[in-house]
């Protein structure tokens, strides 16, 4: 318990927490946020262990549907996948999160191309008017914490919200960082 108090507290210390009033959220998965913290709140399970003890064609990811697993590359320690969110009664394809040092530093997700406005509104309530872009360009909404962009393609619409500090994150693992805490 000492070691798990010690390592939230130097979380916390190392990394900035982003505020409520910021880019970067969506439903209640916020940029920023600690794996333990999205862990608790959206019942993480891991996937190797599920596969392990699946009985049947389900395998149990938790109450929210999602698996978890490490990562050996500079872009996430651990990368987490659901299936099962929603946005104003639209189902997500994919929702994947990115965990690095602790920290949800990158997630997407994705959704059917006809339901493109329904997504984009939200977007919009959420964080306001994207930047101004041209028409069938990607739509962006930026500050000084995160971004947020999201793609029209033929078939899907993809959307990507990362923390602005994801690439000096990237770059100290590259460097060899260790700080893992979960």
């Amino acid at each position: 318990m000492t070691r798990f108090a010690l390592c939230a507290l130097l979380g916390l210390l190392a990394h900035p927490v982003v505020a409520a009033d910021t880019l970067g959220a969506l439903l209640d998965i916020p940029l920023g946020a600690s794996f333990v913290r999205l862990e608790r709140d959206l019942d993480f399970r891991d996937i190797s262990a599920s596969l392990a003890h699946m009985s049947g064609d389900k395998t149990d990811l938790g109450r929210r549907g999602y698996g978890c697993m490490r990562r050996e590359d500079v872009q996430a320690d651990i990368a987490c996948v659901s299936h099962d969110e929603k946005i104003d009664g639209v189902a997500l394809r994919e929702v994947r999160l990115h965990f690095l040092h602790g920290r949800l530093y990158q997630f997407s997700m994705s959704a059917e191309v006809h339901f493109y406005d329904v997504v984009v509104a939200h977007l919009r309530a959420r964080n306001g008017a994207p930047l101004a872009a041209p028409a069938g360009e990607v739509l962006r909404w930026q500050d000084e914490a995160a971004q947020i962009a999201a793609y029209r393609g033929k078939d899907l619409i993809f959307v990507n919200f990362q923390m602005a500090s994801y690439a000096d994150a990237v770059k100290r693992k590259r460097e060899g960082a260790v700080f893992e805490c979960y």
